[in-house]
């Protein structure tokens, strides 16, 4: 009788260890064997930037906005399960303002194995234009939620937007002309000095000065590649011009040497002609 109450303890004591280790094992399940959401944000993009790429004041890659204009962000979401999602919001905070931006196209479901595309527009002219800006995307579906953030955002003052339009005005410039002459090139030196007085000024937050420079640093490219050029190609010109390319410095290297060449050829002649009744003694 003593044997079989023991051997019923211990049957219950084996049943009490096998449920704790079971507690114990799901409790230590790592994150990574429980299920992944159903949704994730593939990618995101600003929309019709007033400028995307380095900048000198910021000393990074940024995007950036006139601040007279509207910001407009896209997200593409995607559904990698096997059912279809359904959406709930998107929403969009940046880190001026305590309220959030609701998204003003986006799907109302998601379909298995597929993407969605949502849309925010906002006005970003209360921003500082002496920071850069992070902002955070959050997407909810069900009763999950997936969110990404950046922090390259930028909104020009309409001192900095002048300043960039000069700056690409600039280099579309330089890689539209080369310059041959020396006069021409004599006031790219000089519009090349306005230029990088422009950036240094523009670099320490100068953006007024650096506006008028920038400004004055283009007039002075533009009048040095008519200097070179001649004149700008109308249709009457274009005849004028007729064999130069519009360079008329390559024009006048080409017709200096055929003159150099005509005349070595008359001195030529000439010393030949006085030598022909010469004898020798």
């Amino acid at each position: 009788m003593k044997m079989v109450r023991q051997c019923e303890l211990s049957l219950a004591m084996a049943s009490l260890l096998c449920l704790l280790a079971v507690v114990l094992a799901v409790g230590v399940v790592p994150r990574s064997a429980e299920a992944a959401p159903a949704l994730y944000i593939e990618s995101y993009k600003w929309l019709n930037t007033a400028y995307e790429g380095s900048d000198g004041f910021y000393g990074s890659s940024i995007v950036a906005y006139k601040s007279s204009d509207n910001a407009e962000l896209m997200a593409t979401v995607r559904n990698p399960s096997g059912s279809d999602v359904s959406f709930n919001s998107a929403t969009l905070t940046v880190d001026w303002s305590r309220d959030h931006v609701d998204a003003v196209q986006y799907p109302t479901t998601i379909a298995k194995e597929s993407y969605g595309v949502i849309i925010w527009e906002f006005d970003a002219s209360a921003a500082s234009s002496l920071v850069i800006h992070t902002y955070e995307i959050t997407v909810k579906y069900g009763s999950d939620e997936v969110k990404d953030s950046g922090s390259n955002l930028v909104i020009y003052s309409d001192e900095q937007a002048a300043c960039r339009e000069s700056i690409q005005k600039w280099t579309a410039n330089n890689s539209a002309y080369t310059l041959w002459g020396y006069e021409g090139r004599r006031m790219m030196t000089e519009a090349s000095y306005l230029k990088n007085k422009a950036d240094d000024e523009y670099s320490s937050g100068n953006f007024t000065a650096a506006k008028a420079d920038y400004a004055e640093a283009v007039k002075e490219q533009e009048q040095a590649i008519k200097s070179d050029s001649g004149a700008a190609l109308t249709g009457e010109s274009a005849v004028a011009l007729q064999g130069t390319g519009g360079n008329k410095g390559i024009g006048y290297l080409i017709a200096g040497i055929g003159i150099l060449l005509a005349g070595i050829g008359v001195m030529v002649g000439v010393l030949l002609w006085a030598m022909r009744d010469k004898k020798p003694a």
